[in-house]
């Protein structure tokens, strides 16, 4: 068995099995998730945050712009990760005893003695990070291999070196490392309630879908700890997410690309340019000469469905003309109300000071006059009776429910929706939908 795990495990070179020396494509980064955790009911501290990378880095996120930033450390030869035990080797028993000294400060519930006893014991292994040379972290895990599983007994990073990212890469390169190395499917460890929130966030979780067997009796259980498991698979790389996010990113752009043609950006209208008439009223814009609507697959819509019945609007047809009318005769009828007095003219700033601090969108009963007699601006009954709602909104937004003006909206918004109602038919011939605005 020895010798198998000596084949497996590393051997007796104290040489760097796993390290990953990969480039990096940005230099600059900031911000971690790191700290010390443990699996044996310690104290240990975990987190999450920082700020992005600045550069061009295709938006990645935060977690992969701090990958990227760490492997281009690895790349220059700052940072080194490796498994290593205790072997007899002079190197890894310095490396061991200062990984020691790192676990006995960021773990103080946890007796030295221990500590001492699991990092030395040689069925342990330690994957260690080295930064310039020195020990600034790592995780003690013991092997199982005949189940295929390790037990994670201790991790932790030194207080200098924390919220930089160490603990979540030390936390992938040993995922990596069992994966490839090891063949272990299953890395197992019980958490403190310290420790939960760092393990959660390197994807273990507290449901255990192992098969108890292969961990009970094995590892020890610890009074006031949680049981954690991560699954591992052969066909993720746990070290090189940036990449593999920005294949993914890639992959999904060039499908869009070919399903649609949103990419494509048009010039602007001219139309829009220089100020608007009374009433914000523009010449309409015909939306078939518009670039790239018909591409957008839109098709001109269908004539109105209901009918006109309000007196004055000719045979009841709803087209440009008769609709004209009839939005002309709902603004009169709306006018002459007795609650519409506070809907007449804008509202004055210099006695309402902050009302255009809340109502964002202000319309009264002068502008709409304004767009309906400009003969351009609603093109459809839909518009005109928008533009009314808006304005009992913008009422009811601003004014408390039992002031006189909340009130008058109210009562306004059913006398005019009534008028609405009243001044159309929906009566559709046998088989006919019609949809009602």
């Amino acid at each position: 068995m020895d010798l198998i795990r000596n084949f497996l495990g590393g051997g007796n070179n104290g040489e760097e099995p796993d390290a990953k020396r990969v480039k990096r494509e940005d230099d600059d980064s900031a911000g971690a998730a790191n700290g010390g955790a443990n699996g044996t009911s310690t104290s240990g501290a975990g987190g999450a945050g920082g700020a992005g990378v600045e550069g061009k880095v295709d938006h990645l996120g935060q977690y992969a712009m701090r990958e990227i930033h760490l492997r281009k450390q690895e790349e220059d030869g700052e940072l080194v990760y490796m498994v290593i035990k205790n072997d007899g080797e002079e190197q890894n028993m310095i490396w061991l005893v200062n990984l020691k000294n790192i676990f006995s400060k960021q773990l103080p519930n946890m007796p030295k003695e221990y500590i001492v006893r699991l990092v030395m014991d040689p069925r342990h292994h330690s994957m260690i990070c080295l930064k310039n040379n020195i020990v600034i972290g790592g995780i003690t895990y013991r092997p199982f291999w005949r189940q295929n599983m390790g037990e994670i007994a201790f991790c932790a990073v030194s207080a200098n070196e924390q919220v930089k990212g160490y603990g979540t890469r030390l936390m992938n390169h040993l995922k990596e490392y069992v994966c490839d190395k090891e063949n272990m499917t299953h890395l197992i460890t019980f958490a403190d309630n310290n420790a939960v929130g760092y393990f959660q966030k390197q994807g273990f979780t507290k449901d255990v879908m192992m098969e108890r067997e292969k961990w009970v009796g094995y590892i020890k259980e610890y009074d006031g700890g949680t049981i954690m498991e991560c699954a591992l698979s052969a066909q993720v790389s746990y070290t090189e997410f940036p990449v593999m996010i920005r294949q993914q990113r890639a992959a999904v752009d060039e499908k869009v690309r070919e399903m649609s043609n949103s990419h494509v950006v048009y010039p602007g209208l001219a139309q829009f340019k220089g100020p608007a008439g009374p009433g914000g009223v523009r010449k309409p814009v015909p939306p078939e000469v518009i670039k790239g609507i018909k591409e957008a697959g839109w098709e001109p819509p269908g004539p109105p469905r209901y009918r006109l019945v309000h007196p004055g609007c000719g045979d009841g047809t709803p087209t440009t003309e008769n609709l004209h009318r009839f939005m002309v005769a709902l603004v009169n009828l709306v006018q002459n109300h007795i609650d519409s007095w506070p809907f007449i003219s804008p509202v004055p700033a210099e006695e309402v000071p902050d009302y255009y601090d809340v109502v964002k969108d202000p319309i009264c009963l002068e502008t709409i006059k304004e767009r309906v007699e400009s003969g351009e601006y609603y093109q459809t009954l839909e518009m005109f009776a928008a533009d009314f709602r808006l304005m009992f909104n913008n009422c009811r937004l601003y004014n408390a429910p039992d002031t006189v003006f909340y009130k008058n909206a109210t009562r306004l918004e059913a006398y005019f929706e009534s008028k609405v109602a009243a001044g159309i038919s929906w009566k559709a011939g046998r088989g006919e939908r019609l949809d009602r605005i």
